[in-house]
């Protein structure tokens, strides 16, 4: 937010920042002075207030969400918007929302938005890399020791410390309450942004099993990779948010795993 900016207490106020622009702008104006307007309100507005008028401002702009074609008539104002929005952003924050703008702005059908979704459904909590450990322990049951002191409990660990304490620590918000031309697929998780709790556990996850099993690794990090991915083409984290958590569960896994080693011997 820059300084002498403020914001909007009840998204009702907002809209009536908003109309004002409308109302006070040169003739042949108008558009770029609602869009900046609308802008500014968002920037400068937090909590709910933020949440509610963003979401009403996707709505309109980004019939994407639903797998629909972007009319081009509206090209010329959503760039208009972006530029509004990320000019009132710090120099890294801009860079890592035109990243997420890049990507979250990619062609949106209804059948990759299908795929993505399902992708990103199938890693929430790691549930793929579990199901991975559970067969392997039937076909084996003599390796069940193994197999959880050497995937089960670092990948536990690592879920646990990303989405409790570092995310309540960092506290960043969603692209979707902050960025105003997200495009949202699917159900918006209400935790914080950074890092990426499916990032975390899809990195951790397949370097772990990749010690027990390294004959699937590369399918297993294209497969992390993809849940990173997807992330970002649903709306649900920015491209740093991806990049530290599939760091920090990579050093996680590395690190509860060596201490998960002396524990089982």
């Amino acid at each position: 937010m820059r300084d002498g900016e403020t914001a909007a207490a009840t998204p009702s106020d907002a809209a009536q920042k908003v109309q004002g622009a409308a109302r006070s702008a040169r003739k042949g104006k108008k558009p770029e002075a609602v869009l900046e307007e609308t802008a500014r309100v968002i920037a400068a507005s937090d909590g709910r207030s933020k949440e509610v008028i963003a979401e009403a401002a996707q709505e309109v702009l980004n019939p994407q969400q639903q797998g629909a074609e972007l009319p081009e008539v509206d090209e010329n104002k959503r760039k208009y918007l972006r530029e509004a929005v990320l000019k009132r952003l710090r120099p890294l924050d801009a860079l890592d929302a035109s990243l997420f703008l890049a990507i979250n702005h990619m062609r949106h059908t209804r059948f990759l938005n299908g795929v993505f979704y399902a992708i990103t459904v199938a890693w929430n909590g790691a549930t793929v890399w579990y199901a991975e450990m559970v067969m392997r322990a039937l076909w084996n049951r003599r390796a069940v020791k193994r197999i959880w002191w050497g995937v089960g409990f670092p990948l536990t660990v690592t879920g646990l410390l990303v989405e409790l304490p570092i995310k309540s620590f960092f506290r960043r918000r969603r692209p979707f309450i902050s960025m105003i031309q997200a495009i949202v697929i699917g159900k918006k998780p209400g935790t914080w942004s950074f890092p990426s709790g499916h990032a975390a556990g899809a990195f951790a996850g397949a370097w772990l099993l990749n010690q027990i099993s390294p004959r699937f690794a590369p399918v297993r990090y294209v497969l992390a990779a993809l849940v990173g991915f997807s992330r970002i083409y649903l709306g649900d984290h920015y491209p740093g948010d991806v990049a530290s958590g599939s760091l920090i569960g990579l050093l996680f896994a590395m690190i509860f795993r060596r201490l998960a080693g002396r524990k089982g011997k």
